[in-house]
């Protein structure tokens, strides 16, 4: 028979397990509370952006840039060829790899594109932050001056310091030689949103094309990214284009 004091240790033991299968219990309440909150937060967020997102397209104007394409969702700086390959370019001016993209990439595909060995197209979707929709529609405006690549390549080269009102206006301008009358033309563009309507459309047709991250390469239609990335050196390899293209 367990003596009083083999009683007391038992129950003391028991007590003991039950505090710890409580405490368990109510972290694993907690766990699962922190993340539906984190899922209810992720899905304002998403929702707030894209509420944003087409008030401001909405507040805009739909000016088709000079150099859009047949189908008004992306802009062709280059000149069309015939009979060659048309590589699509889905980027956004937030995303770090669209720049390191850009600065590897870029020359080789506008040196092919002026060279008639290559159409390209470029699609600037504006889903990673606000200000991509603004650097989006400030490139489209630059496209009215000819100089949508120049500014292109720029908006890439200052990502770092963010797109503010004189990023915009001023720096990436005087970096690329925008001035006195087409500087002002430029300025007005952008103030009025005047190529809203257009990053609208070219951002809905990223999503019909099953674009969900960028930069995304369609090449001919097929998705051709993971094959111009290079494993071994870790970033995009101008070589696997050149091998893509048939041209090594």
């Amino acid at each position: 028979m367990a003596s009083s004091s083999q009683v007391r240790a038992s129950r003391r033991e028991q007590l003991k397990s039950q505090r710890l299968a409580d405490a368990q219990k109510d972290r694993r309440s907690k766990i699962i509370m922190v993340a539906a909150a984190v899922v209810v937060l992720g899905l304002i967020i998403g929702v707030s952006f894209w509420g944003w997102y087409s008030a401001q397209a909405n507040k805009g104007g739909n000016e088709q840039p000079p150099n859009a394409n047949a189908a008004g969702n992306g802009i062709q700086a280059h000149p069309n060829w015939a009979g060659v390959p048309t590589l699509e370019i889905f980027s956004d001016y937030n995303c770090t790899h669209c720049r390191s993209a850009d600065i590897v990439l870029g020359p080789l595909i506008d040196q092919l594109a002026t060279d008639g060995q290559l159409n390209v197209i470029h699609h600037t979707t504006a889903g990673m932050a606000a200000t991509s929709f603004d650097a989006a529609r400030a490139a489209a405006c630059a496209d009215f001056q000819n100089l949508f690549l120049e500014y292109h390549h720029q908006l890439f080269r200052n990502q770092e310091e963010g797109f503010d009102y004189t990023m915009i206006n001023q720096t990436i301008p005087e970096s690329i030689d925008l001035t006195g009358v087409a500087l002002e033309e430029f300025r007005t563009c952008v103030a009025t949103g005047a190529t809203a309507g257009f990053i609208t459309a070219t951002n809905r047709y990223a999503q019909k094309q099953g674009v969900t991250s960028t930069p995304s390469f369609f090449l001919d239609g097929v998705d051709v990214t993971e094959k111009l990335y290079s494993k071994t050196l870790n970033r995009y390899d101008p070589d696997l284009l050149r091998e893509l293209l048939g041209l090594n």
